[in-house]
């Protein structure tokens, strides 16, 4: 999806009506890739993203306040906060079809002498709020009037503008800071020459990026669409691409929609050019019409227009508002993959070092049969010393041989191989506890692991992430900030049956806990994939007999929540309630059950509860 010229225009007509002249009151970086100002005009506060992520470049108000979300303080924040915080935006301009967007910002610049008289206003606003702005509260008293008033301290003897320049292009997407020289103060990527013959480095002349000779669309005529033909593609939304300035392909396919009824063409057909460069112009001075299309996982597209070759379509109160719910769908998905990403690393560093532990103590395992050998041996010299004869070396004791010294006496060697007996023995003791707690704990790092890649929401993601640290598999970085004390958990995953049956479904280990010994009662249908980590199910039977379509749909559950889930038919244990034990001493969720019967499903999918 790009964020296309006619998106970028229909933004500009926005902000030139809700935040040009305001003044800025907050600069702060929400990400390594984006900037966030908060603008006062028109008697509102109103919070402007700038963002050159590689994938979701883009420029838009949002409606909650922004937080800051990049705790050190880079050069260009630095360069913000002394020549844009404070001052007013005075034009914002986009050169004619390009994905160019310029806020022009003055700031008055005080003398020393000035500067003295405003430090306590300044002290305010910096303890009010530390990335440079003030807080709602503090705002309430330091307020834009407030600000303005430092303007009115003595005359001023002169102002300072610069330039920000906001490109959003995909991979080549930047965020720049210009002086009014036109000399480069900063950006939020810097390009040297090796990465492009562009530069954009502190202190080198700002250039726009290269124009494009292609033909205007907003004076599209029947004869320019003919020449489509000789572009060289056949396809007619590539042709329009290659043809016409500011075209992307979703412009490109609605323009083939309105005057087609179908999204795309070839070039060779018989075509009504007049009316496809009609639909062209209409698309470039129609008066905006903001909406939003639909998917099965949320927002699929957005536009300034009304989109015709998509469906179903929401009409949206502004551009800003389309863009920031299309954009907040997809950095969520990016977001939840990465932070599944992080879990997954730690949870396997986890594993590895435990594994590590579990290989080192099957190490000190293996030596404990040697310990038998040991005492085996004393015990034999001890049975056959009748036999033994002074300097004798070996001994043949069941077709084994036990060697012996010949400058000791038999009784000494007996009596040597106990003392190395005891002293190994109560080395080795608790090995086989400790080897049984280890193994637990990779059952339980595994079952997390299987949790966590069946996870559908940041909050399942989240809270795994959270008993993994609870359970010490995961270790808090010191400079990571504190989470809640009370954090809200994720409650189990409750649906109801064809037979009207409660069914719980665990999707975390405590969640499975909770099922299992909470929610369950003794005479309850216990349900989970059989040899198979995934979540515990529960049908509450409430002393009824549990019909065959509920038990079906419960182990459907089952098989769907495990890492069987890609299978065609898993087999799933059901047991009583009654019948399952807890893991001695081992994490929550792992349990052992008996007297349990194996049905063979299909996996699942939950429906509505």
């Amino acid at each position: 999806m790009y964020f296309d010229t006619l998106t970028l225009t229909a933004i500009t007509d926005e902000l030139r009506s809700t935040i040009l002249n305001g003044r800025v009151q907050r600069v702060l970086l929400p990400s390594l890739w984006s900037i966030g100002l908060e603008v006062y005009a028109n008697q509102k506060r109103h919070q402007l993203l700038v963002s050159a992520h590689p994938q979701f470049a883009r420029i838009h108000l949002v409606e909650k306040k922004l937080s800051r979300g990049v705790e050190q303080v880079t050069p260009l924040l630095l360069l913000l906060r002394k020549y844009v915080l404070g001052g007013r935006i005075i034009a914002i301009e986009q050169p004619v079809l390009e994905r160019v967007l310029i806020l022009s910002i003055v700031k008055d610049v005080q003398s020393r002498n000035q500067r003295n008289q405003t430090t306590e206003l300044d002290t305010a606003l910096t303890d009010a709020d530390p990335d440079g702005g003030a807080d709602d509260e503090a705002l309430a008293d330091l307020n834009a009037e407030s600000l303005e008033n430092v303007g009115a301290i003595d005359a001023i003897q002169e102002t300072f503008r610069c330039d920000l320049i906001i490109e959003p292009m995909e991979r080549r997407s930047n965020i720049i800071l210009v002086d009014d020289n036109n000399l480069v103060l900063d950006s939020i990527k810097r390009v040297t020459p090796r990465m492009s013959r562009r530069v954009v480095l502190p202190r080198r002349v700002y250039e726009f990026p290269p124009g494009q000779s292609k033909h205007d669309p907003r004076n599209a005529t029947a004869a320019d669409m003919q020449a489509l033909r000789e572009t060289g593609e056949s396809d007619l939304v590539r042709a329009l691409i290659a043809s016409y300035r500011g075209i992307s392909p979703q412009v490109a396919r609605e323009v083939a929609w309105r005057a087609l009824e179908r999204p795309t063409a070839l070039v060779s057909e018989d075509l009504p050019w007049y009316i496809l460069a009609a639909r062209l112009r209409e698309l470039f001075s129609a008066p905006w019409e903001p909406t939003l299309t639909l998917g099965d996982e949320g927002p699929r597209a957005y536009a300034p227009y009304a989109i015709n070759h998509l469906s179903p379509v929401q009409a949206q109160p502004s551009i800003s508002a389309a863009v920031e719910a299309f954009y907040t769908a997809r950095e969520e998905l990016t977001s939840h993959s990465q932070r599944r990403t992080e879990v997954q690393q730690q949870l396997d560093a986890a594993n590895e070092r435990i594994q590590h532990q579990y290989n080192q103590i099957s190490t000190q395992m293996e030596r404990a049969k040697a310990l038998d050998r040991l005492r085996w041996e004393g015990e034999m010299i001890f049975a056959f010393m009748h036999t033994l004869t002074p300097g004798q070396s070996t001994l043949e004791v069941e077709g084994q041989t036990i060697e012996l010294d010949p400058s000791r006496s038999p009784v000494e060697c007996a009596q040597e191989r106990f003392r190395a007996y005891d002293k190994a023995k109560s080395a080795l003791a608790g090995l086989p506890e400790r080897l049984h707690a280890t193994q637990t704990q990779l059952d339980g790092i595994e079952q997390l692991a299987v949790l966590l890649d069946l996870a559908e929401e940041r909050e399942q993601i989240e809270q795994i992430a959270r008993e993994g640290e609870e359970l010490g598999y995961i270790k808090r970085k010191t400079d990571a900030p504190s989470r809640p004390r009370r954090a809200a958990r994720v409650k189990p995953l409750r649906l109801v049956s064809s037979d009207g049956f409660d069914i719980y479904v665990g999707r975390s280990a405590v969640q499975n806990d909770e099922v299992t010994f909470r929610i369950g009662r003794p005479d309850d249908l216990w349900v989970h994939v059989r040899t198979i980590h995934g979540a515990h199910v529960i049908i509450r039977a409430g002393g009824r007999d549990v019909p065959e379509r509920t038990i079906q749909e419960a182990a459907g559950l089952a098989a769907y929540f495990s890492r069987a889930r890609a299978e065609n038919a898993v087999e799933v244990d059901l047991s009583r309630r009654s019948q399952v034990r807890k893991v001695v001493g081992g994490p929550p969720g792992l349990v052992t059950y008996r007297a349990e019967q194996t049905v063979r499903v299909a996996p699942l999918p939950p429906w509505g509860g």
